[in-house]
């Protein structure tokens, strides 16, 4: 998705703006004066339906509230009415909801429901910042408000005329949403346990990049893995337990795990084989495996333009000679005709009576959104052609779908975020030729639709069942009061719902983001979600909840749940998860992550981690700042009960394992190492000690000292040769046995924070600068680092090109990081940077100031700087160092335990009047991993402030 909504602190300056705007086409004339009601201007609800329907026609603007608005211009009136007597609607009410498709999310609407007409009592308002719906219950057996007439007077807060509101009225169940959904009762068997594997730190040779300034490029493996989507080939020769795939970017991704603990080390090994249809500048990446053939597809969009194309493979993305090519792939015929935002591919078997279909088994179907309007095709010979787009909803849902799947039986389910304010289901019974929509909801609770734009999910089961999971709003309509993690069952085709319940309320989860929905045998099924224990708008740049990854799973059809922090200790995000689209630092997760079962029954989530490394992970709950990292990370299931009954272990409901491999996070400050790690899998047995294993050759490492299972942190303070890279394995134990070794971390030395700890270093083979043609010594990069001296409140920047014996003209030499400070300076502001610069004739200097990165066409950022200051105290080298130096007080004072996260270098050269100030990718000369506001780089560059002590001797 790519919907770009303002912050609620920023709703009364938004709205002050469009206020203005309208007072002057008032003025000016620009409206015709007598444009004041909606069109239709008026309908009739009765109790038994149907829905009555309007849009807007104000030609918009502004306004505050009712008091201020001008008929026709920035306000409009629909009248309701609603028939018979409070009799006839006994046990329901009547449902208001305003929605807008707007894909920027910039317009907002309020509306204020009177009794009678306008001048009559306000009996309903729903007035929340940020994007619609605005949702109003009428209830008739209240005496204030019975039936008759009523007027709905929609204000424009910030809206124009080309995204006017569409409105409804429907009658819904008196007890529709008036519960907040129930904690899940909890499963009485042994808790599920996981396993996390990194994408792992090394260069792929790519042809193509999404990001880069050229079309010869090396990225790390799945470090920049935002939105992406896993799958298992269970028919794979290649492995006993199916070969999974992991969709990012322009890469698919193929990974083999291998349970005996092998002596290599590589617990799981990961190769790339991108797809043919993987392009240069594509957008909203999507894969899907259809587990019962094996067939693997990989979607792009291009931009925003309403065409995707795709491609699948049979073979796991290998050629005739067993080696990872576009050979091994398959285009299917032309672009397909889609939506522009939020596609989807799934398939399955065909519900009955089946099409005439070619010799693949199952149907394919394709759905995306275009705006609000979603669209399904469905492709009949296995995803070679595609028939034509069918409307799946228009005005009657907004928000978002999420992914399609498909039943036993054919029936095909499009989760959808809002349809009337209420998560829903889009449900075909008939291939995807009609669509139906099924509201979740009881007689007791209702899912609440996501003010913040979420995904939701589903999955099936063997016999049908379907599992529903959403990031429910607490607040109808409002992202204020933060979210459940709400899962629901359907035995019907999502006609009626039970087991609405909450499965984060075990851990006092109250903020929810990205829920994913797997299922498999009868009864069997998982959810997964990041969780925060902080209330509020989790897309507020002030939020500063701590998140971790969730998964809860249920045994009996969604009776019990019990559910698993998945990464305890190590946070997969600080502060905010932006959910609105556009440029935003904390947007480095995007928009959905996704989970799988394995052909042995095991859970398996392909997840981001946004706060990765060191650095990140063993900072305080405090600390402020993030590593805005978007790294590919796969939590395979390692013990517990599965999916598939046949491969659950002996003794199922009492049975006890040896823990799973700890997750290691390693960081080495002065004359320390500090080692952290995060057990997710105790193997239903207490953890009774960790031994920590050291040595200085990978691979050579033996005991180092064992600590109590109760602790998870150690600091090595006899590693201090700085000639020696040290390396590093945690192992858990518990009365069953001993982990696998196989998470070896190392720990090189890098500097000191006095003089400069590096943060970002050109690795070995990197062959981009040379692809380019030999970039200028003065312009190559080799490391970036931070330091603080000791005595001053400063910070100290240092760039290390190759040469600055010959320094070029009308050039800049920029280090940049990621600080919601900046916006002190300018609110569109995200990012600082300290640099050097020389101008047309080669006159040096040095300044600091803020980064705002716009978007274009609603995808391309464009980075553009704003001066403001000298930095007098700055300097460079013939050698290539460039020392940069500014005080803490300018850049938003961080304290000790402060992160500064996503910093990275880059230069440019050729400056022209037009591009001084431009950071657009395509005029960089070189960069280290951070291309816009996401850190794709390993180790991650983020720095961990000390408050400018003595490094010691």
């Amino acid at each position: 998705m790519k919907e770009i909504t303002p912050s609620i602190t920023g709703r009364a300056t938004i709205g002050a703006l469009f206020f203005v705007v309208g007072v002057f086409l008032i003025v000016f004339g620009l409206f015709p004066a007598r444009l004041h009601s909606a069109m239709p201007a008026s309908g009739t609800l009765n109790s038994g339906g149907p829905a009555v329907n309007w849009v807007g026609t104000a030609a918009g603007g502004g306004s505050l509230d009712e008091s201020t608005c001008v008929e026709g211009v920035n306000c409009d009136t629909f009248t309701l009415t609603l028939s018979g007597t409070p009799t006839n609607w006994s046990g329901l009410k009547a449902r208001i909801v305003i929605s807008c498709a707007d894909p920027s999310g910039l317009s907002d609407y309020d509306v204020y429901v009177h009794k009678g007409d306008n001048t009559g009592p306000v009996v309903g308002t729903s007035a929340h910042g940020g994007t619609p719906p605005e949702v109003v219950d009428l209830d008739p057996s209240d005496p204030t408000i019975a039936t008759g007439q009523f007027s709905v007077h929609v204000v424009y807060f910030s809206a124009f005329a080309g995204f006017q509101y569409s409105g409804s009225a429907s009658a819904v169940s008196a007890s529709a949403g008036s519960a907040l959904a129930p904690s899940a009762p909890p499963d009485r068997g042994p808790k599920v346990g996981f396993q996390n594997f990194e994408a792992p730190g090394t260069l792929v040779q790519v042809t193509d990049s999404s990001q880069g300034p050229t079309v010869h490029t090396v990225e790390y493996t799945a470090h920049d893995a935002g939105e992406p989507s896993i799958g298992v080939n269970w028919n794979s020769p290649n492995s006993a337990s199916g070969v999974t795939n992991f969709q990012s970017d322009l890469q698919t991704l193929f990974i083999k795990f291998d349970d005996s603990c092998p002596a290599n080390g590589q617990s799981a090994t990961w190769y790339n084989s991108p797809a043919i249809t993987s392009q240069f500048v594509d957008s909203d990446p999507i894969g899907f495996t259809d587990r019962q053939t094996g067939r693997v597809f990989a979607g792009e969009l291009t931009l925003t333009s309403p065409s995707c194309k795709v491609s699948f493979t049979d073979t796991d993305g290998l050629d005739q000679l067993g080696q990872p090519s576009y050979a091994g792939w398959s285009p299917s015929s032309g672009p397909l005709g889609s939506g522009i935002d939020h596609e989807t591919i799934g398939g399955g078997p065909y519900h009955a009576p089946a099409p005439p279909h070619g010799s693949y088994p199952n149907a394919v179907y394709y759905c995306s959104q275009d705006l609000v309007t979603a669209f399904c095709l469905r492709s009949d010979d296995g995803g070679a052609t595609y028939g034509p787009p069918v409307p799946t909803y228009t005005s009657q849902c907004g928000g978002l779908h999420g992914h399609v799947k498909v039943a036993p039986d054919g029936t095909v389910y499009l989760p959808n975020n809002s349809c009337g304010g209420t998560g829903a289901v889009v449900v075909s019974e008939d291939n995807g030729l009609t669509w139906n929509i099924r509201p979740v909801q009881n007689a007791t609770s209702q899912t609440r639709a996501n003010a913040n734009l979420q995904d939701p999910a589903v999955g099936i089961d063997s016999n049908g069942r379907v599992y529903f999971a959403i990031s429910s709003s607490t607040v109808a309509g409002s992202p204020t009061g933060g979210s459940s993690a709400i899962v629901a069952t359907s035995t019907d085709r999502g006609a009626t719902w039970q087991n609405i319940y909450d499965v984060g309320a075990v851990y006092g989860l109250k903020n929810i983001a990205f829920p994913a929905a797997v299922a498999a045998d009868a009864g069997r099924a998982a959810v997964a979600f990041y969780g925060s224990t902080i209330s509020g708008d989790e897309s507020a740049n002030s939020f500063n909840g701590i998140w971790h990854l969730y998964v809860a799973s249920t045994f009996d059809g969604g009776l019990h749940w019990t559910t698993t922090d998945v990464t305890p200790k190590d946070p997969i995000q600080r502060g905010c998860i932006w959910m609105h689209g556009g440029a935003d630092i904390c947007r480095n997760l995007l928009d959905f992550f996704d989970m799988t079962v394995d052909k042995q029954g095991r859970v398996q989530v392909g997840y981001v981690d946004g706060c990765t490394d060191g650095a990140c992970v063993q900072a305080a709950l405090t600390a402020k700042g993030n590593a805005y990292t978007a790294r590919g990370v796969i939590a395979r299931q390692s013990s517990g009960r599965r999916l598939l009954a046949n491969f659950d272990p002996h003794n199922p409901l009492h049975a006890r394992s040896a823990p799973g491999m700890p997750l290691v996070t390693v960081r080495r400050v002065n004359s320390v190492v500090h080692l952290a790690w995060s057990e997710a899998d105790t193997g239903n047995a207490n953890i009774s000690s960790y031994r920590i294993m050291r040595g200085i050759a990978s691979g050579a490492e033996t005991l180092l000292t064992s600590v109590s299972g109760n602790q998870t942190t150690y600091d090595d303070v006899t590693a201090t040769d700085p000639t020696k890279t040290y390396y590093y394995k945690v192992l858990a134990v518990n009365s069953v046995g001993t982990s696998c070794g196989n998470n070896e971390v190392a720990a090189p030395y890098l500097g000191d924070t006095c003089n400069g700890l590096i943060v970002q270093k050109t690795p070995p083979g990197h062959p981009e600068q040379q692809l380019q043609g030999l970039a200028p010594a003065s312009l190559a990069i080799d490391w970036v680092a931070v330091a603080e001296p000791p005595g001053t409140n400063n910070l100290m920047f240092k760039m290390k090109v190759t040469s600055l014996v010959s320094v070029p003209p009308s050039s800049r030499w920029r280090v940049v990081w990621n600080s919601y400070a900046a916006q002190a300076y300018d609110p569109a502001a995200e990012q600082f940077y300290v640099g050097m610069r020389t101008d047309q004739n080669g006159a040096v200097t040095f300044d600091y100031g803020t980064i705002a990165t716009q978007v274009v066409g609603l995808v391309i950022g464009v980075p553009t700087e704003t001066s403001i200051g000298p930095l007098p105290e700055s300097s460079f080298n013939a050698d290539g160092t460039i020392t940069l130096i500014v005080p803490t007080s300018a850049i938003g004072s961080p304290v000790a335990g402060d992160l500064l996260g996503a910093i990275n270098g880059r230069t440019f050269t050729a400056d022209t009047p037009e591009t001084q100030n431009l950071e657009r990718s395509t005029l960089l000369v070189d960069h280290t991993f951070v291309k816009g506001q996401r850190d794709n780089g390993d180790p991650a560059a983020t720095y961990t402030v000390v408050g400018n002590v003595s490094c010691g001797p």
